[in-house]
């Protein structure tokens, strides 16, 4: 047979031919975590580019090895750990232009994993991203001890997109190292199993290998929601760049739910016939009637990496839906397809040996019609080799077709490797060899989880075991010590929770071949009532023997359930005392940790509240709850107990003004207008503050403090922020922006000497804008956003001028809300029950406390801005879609309902607060002290005027009382992605339950702001025309569907 001729030889010369032959076509859309469109096109002259600044920059490290005597570098494996992303893929492009190899590492893997890989591969460097220089420095500390060195670098991640990005940035053509012939047979990347067989085993593709792969894909456009570090994933990137069709990416930074999902597809700009998806992302669209509508407008949805259940793919291919199964390994590329005429030939599992790879494949009988399949030797894509003729058995078993000798159904592996429900393979083996051989307590230990979220044990007591073993609770304290030693040692996804473990009674038979192994089959055959049972006490708690332990026993167990939520390396300076939310758990992770308690521990009845964990947010106070509780005390943390936490915050902070500083002299620039710092700025009010501050003659500069990586990118968020609210400034207004990247949290802001000089020399006013929204925590947990709030007081109180900067701070009438008082005047807060029962609101009050102990104690004059409900501008209607009447409203296409409310909505559109603020911040002179109320007083839209807004845009409900709401949304789709309301359930209900029923709605009073801010005397009320704006904006962003 002829050898095959591609477009090119490698992988350098396929980017470089893109770029040359179609410089302007776009090879790539996807997505960054900033404000702005979903979807962003890269071309391949932007992928040029963009791969020459990334191999200037590693070029400059040292990377490359010297040249040989043949004038040509020795090749060199760069291993490579971050998160998927089109970023990734770039660098793989990049080292591969250096002439260099990345081993592109699978997050899930343990660091022992990552050690073994990049020593096997002589890996010189490790590249680590953002989320994992512990990694990074465990794998290095771990090879250090075996007299190894390995070189960490952080990775760089160049904008793609904005001021600094590929377009606009100075980037000079960087020559490739080698010449395609020179590198055709050279290793272009190194990717490895899934470290189902004890460590992951590396697989070396070669430049020649990898265009093979990827030359006889369809030339139409794809879609692909895949880590880029699998097989499956890698070479759906190519097959698009080597066709020369656009290939559009899920962007990483979003949740993997079906709603993200669709709406991703929904905003694919080019038409997109085909689409990349492993199994489990088609049993999650395969959920809904939108995922399945989604399906259906592809040409085909290809999948590989395990199997779909037979049943969902003929529901889909019923529906419409045009499934094509792909079978390949990362050894040989892809083998075999299910392609047939759709219309016709609905057999959609059975993949077909014809074409070329006919002539190269062989189909061993296995017994009971199953066969492994063989790639023969000369197969181009083929890079391994595992017998003697140059052959590769894949120990991959399918079942033949009973009429079509050449149709085949893939069942699984010849070896005992489980593959799970989603596509990733768990050896069990060395999981249980880990187990049984490191206990005495263990007899044998057979791993189960074929198909299943998660893996699980069963456990055979030794006669040493067998008397522990009537006692659940003691026998797994002995045992579990050797279960966490096989955890550490194995990936993510084959690790075992607790609830996982089921123990046998001794004297338990287990099925055993002649060498007195396992039978694995029969062992799962003969235990699955028993392992469903598992599962069904995993996924309900039932069935569990709860613990009960002392205070000292509680804290640990909880320590041990978070530090395993966390993964080790992560919870490595955990302490009892941390803050969680400090600490980095979220909403999903805090969940976890509230059903292993619900689950394991005796609790006499009672049920922990869904925010149990945001409300006692270390281990001690969850430990010190959980004992009251038991011995008959409230689920829920008491409100004396958050009014305390609250007074003793105030005085913490307040005890830290810089008093010393305030009465210092030194260094101030005059200046002949007013120069604001502000900080929240790439939110929506924020956003708003900026536009009319720029606008306003009387400012002079604006200082903008964000987080951010550096202070382009917190320039370029703000940019971001502004083009989000559809806000545009003239280039004069732009001259006025000044941005800093910083953490306020921080006594000098994160600034270098000499930029905190800076701002300090100049400011005349202080805006704090930027809180954390989240109903579900305690005040507690906003403690370390209470510190900035000082440090930004601090700043006023550092500066030399005369009269010193005036602080404003951006609180809420949540800080307010919670008060039995049906006016609320424009004054201080006496009690800490006048705030709202929320970590929020609490948080809001103790901050308003310290501005008003600032203003006694301090020099400063000081604002405090208390913020009512803000809505969509005037001008385009766009309102935050995470807020949570927004939420509320798209509820609506969820239950169908809506709730009748009767308390006048004093909504103030966004637009017309940041007008007021300015109005306030820029007065000739300032007042000691003033609460201000930013809120619409303009109450001639009511209630009914907003759900007939609602209607006229679109929206179809029915009005129901504030109870029957709750109830459907109580008894709605539990899915958060799809669902978002149902996260603020718990607000929802302390907002409209029946503690609030009939409750009449206070009068939050505007008789001073009205005067500093005439913007607020003469607030727009709400109308059916400004709804249909908000209606019509949710509708553009994909929000409403």
């Amino acid at each position: 047979m002829p050898a095959p001729t591609f477009a090119a030889l490698s992988l350098t010369e396929l980017v470089a031919i893109r770029a040359r032959e179609q410089p302007d076509d776009v090879a790539f859309y996807t997505g960054i975590d900033e404000p702005g469109i979903l979807l962003r096109p890269l071309t391949y002259t932007q992928v040029q580019r963009a791969v020459d600044r990334l191999c200037a920059h590693y070029a400059s490290l040292g990377l490359q090895p010297p040249v040989g005597d043949n004038g040509l570098p020795p090749e060199r494996a760069i291993a490579v750990l971050t998160t998927t992303a089109i970023d990734e893929s770039l660098l793989e492009i990049a080292l591969a232009k250096l002439g260099l190899s990345a081993l592109l590492l699978s997050v899930n893997n343990s660091i022992p994993a990552v050690a073994h890989l990049c020593k096997l591969t002589n890996s010189s460097h490790l590249i680590y991203g953002s989320r994992f220089p512990e990694e990074a420095k465990e794998a290095q500390k771990l090879l250090a001890e075996q007299g190894y060195h390995l070189e960490i670098v952080p990775d760089k991640r160049f904008p793609l997109w904005g001021s600094e990005g590929v377009e606009d940035a100075k980037i000079d053509p960087f020559p490739a190292v080698l010449g395609p012939q020179e590198e055709k047979n050279r290793t272009a990347v190194i990717l490895h199993s899934s470290g189902s067989t004890g460590f992951p085993k590396p697989v070396y593709i070669t430049h020649f290998a990898l265009i093979a792969n990827v030359a006889g894909f369809v030339a139409k456009p794809g879609f692909s929601a895949l880590p880029v570090y699998h097989g499956f994933g890698h070479f759906s990137v190519f097959r698009c760049y080597y066709a020369g069709v656009p290939f559009s990416l899920f962007p990483p930074h979003l949740p993997l739910t079906s709603a993200n999902i669709c709406k991703v597809i929904t905003k694919i700009p080019v038409h997109t016939p085909l689409c990349f998806l492993v199994p489990y992302v088609i049993k999650l669209l395969g959920e809904t009637e939108e995922g399945v509508c989604a399906l259906a407008e592809f040409e085909s949805i290809t999948f590989s990496g395990a199997p779909v259940p037979d049943d969902l793919g003929d529901r889909l291919t019923a529906a419409g839906v045009n499934i094509q199964a792909t079978y390949g390994t990362t050894e040989t590329g892809t083998l075999l397809k299910s392609t047939r005429d759709f219309k016709t030939d609905k057999a959609w599992n059975w993949l077909r040996v014809e074409g070329p790879i006919s002539d190269y494949i062989v189909m061993e009988d296995r017994g009971s019609n199953t066969f492994e399949s063989v790639v023969k030797d000369g197969w181009p894509a083929k890079i391994q080799s595992n017998r003697p003729d140059g052959s590769y058995a894949t120990k991959d078993l399918f079942l033949r077709h009973s009429e079509h000798s050449n149709w085949y159904k893939y069942i699984g592996r010849l070896d005992d490797t489980l593959v799970m429900l989603l596509g990733e393979k768990t050896n069990p083996v060395p999981i249980e060899l880990a187990i049984r051989g490191n206990s005495p307590y263990v007899e044998e230990a057979i791993v189960f989880g074929e198909g299943k979220p998660q893996v699980g044990v069963l456990i055979f007591p030794t006669e040493l075991g067998k008397d522990l073993a009537k006692d659940r609770a003691a026998y797994l304290e002995k045992v579990w010590p050797v279960i966490e030693e096989a955890n550490a040692e194995a990936p993510t996804h084959s690790r075992i929770l607790p609830e996982m473990v089921h123990i046998l009674e001794y004297g338990t038979q287990i099925p055993q071949a002649t060498k007195m192994s396992i039978l694995r089959p029969a062992c799962y055959a003969k235990f699955k009532d028993i392992i469903d049972s598992v599962y069904d006490r995993f996924e309900s708690g039932l069935g569990v023997n709860k613990l009960e332990l002392s205070l000292p026993e509680l804290e640990d167990f909880l320590f041990d359930a978070i530090t395993q939520t966390l993964g080790i390396t992560r919870a490595a300076k955990l302490t009892k005392s941390s803050d969680l939310f400090a600490f980095g758990v979220d909403s999903l992770q805090a969940t976890r940790i509230r059903n292993i308690c619900q689950k394991e521990l005796e609790l006499n009845g009672q049920t922990l509240g869904q925010n149990i964990v945001y409300e006692n947010p270390s281990v001690d106070r969850l430990a010190a709850f959980i004992q009251a509780l038991r011995a008959g005390g409230s689920a829920t943390a008491s409100d004396e107990q958050q009014h305390a936490t609250m007074l003793a915050m105030v005085e913490k902070w307040s005890a830290k003004f810089d008093l010393h500083s305030a009465t210092q002299n030194g260094q101030h620039v005059g200046s002949t207008g007013h120069v604001v710092v502000l900080t929240g700025t790439t939110g929506s009010l924020g956003a708003h503050i900026l536009s009319q501050l720029v606008s306003s003659p009387s400012v002079q500069r604006v200082v903008c403090l964000s987080r951010a990586k550096s202070h382009d990118d917190s320039l370029a968020r703000v940019k971001e922020s502004l083009q989000t609210r559809r806000l545009s400034l003239s280039p004069e207004q732009w001259a006025k922006v000044e941005s800093f990247a910083v953490d306020v949290n921080e006594d000098r802001l994160g600034l270098t000497e000499s930029e905190y000089a800076h701002v300090l020399s100049q400011t005349s006013a202080v805006i704090h804008n930027a809180w954390p929204v989240n109903f579900n925590m305690a005040v507690d947990s906003y403690d370390p956003h209470i510190g900035g709030a000082l440090n930004l007081i601090n700043l006023c109180l550092r500066s030399a001028g005369s009269p010193k900067p005036s602080f404003f701070f951006s609180s809420s009438i949540a800080a307010r809300s919670g008060s039995s008082d049906l006016v609320v005047g424009e004054d201080f807060p006496a009690s800490p029950t006048t705030a709202l029962s929320t970590g929020y609101g609490r948080s809001k009050w103790v901050v308003e406390k310290l501005c008003e102990r600032a203003s006694q104690a301090t020099p400063l004059n000081i604002g405090v801005l208390r913020i009512g409900q803000l809505a969509g501008d005037t001008k385009n209607g766009v309102w935050n879609e995470t807020e949570a009447w927004p939420l509320m409203f798209k509820s609506a296409t969820i239950t169908g309902a809506l709730p009748q409310l009767t308390e006048p909505p004093q909504w103030l559109p966004t637009n017309v607060a940041g007008q007021a603020i300015t109005e306030i911040v820029t007065r000739s002179s300032q007042p000691k002290s003033a609460v201000y109320h930013i809120l619409n007083p303009n109450l001639k839209g009511d209630w009914n005027t907003i759900l007939s807004g609602l209607r006229q845009g679109g929206l179809h409900f029915d009005a129901v009382d504030r109870a029957e709401w709750l109830d459907r949304l109580a008894k709605s789709d539990p899915d958060g992605k799809r669902n978002p309301a149902i996260k603020l359930l718990p607000y929802y209900r302390n907002r409209f339950g029946k503690s609030n029923a009939g409750r009449p709605p206070k009068n939050f009073r505007v008789d001073l702001t009205s005067q500093a801010a005439p913007s607020i005397a003469n607030s727009p009320a709400i109308s059916e025309e400004l709804v249909a704006k908000w209606v019509r904006h949710w509708r553009e962003t994909g929000f409403l569907a």
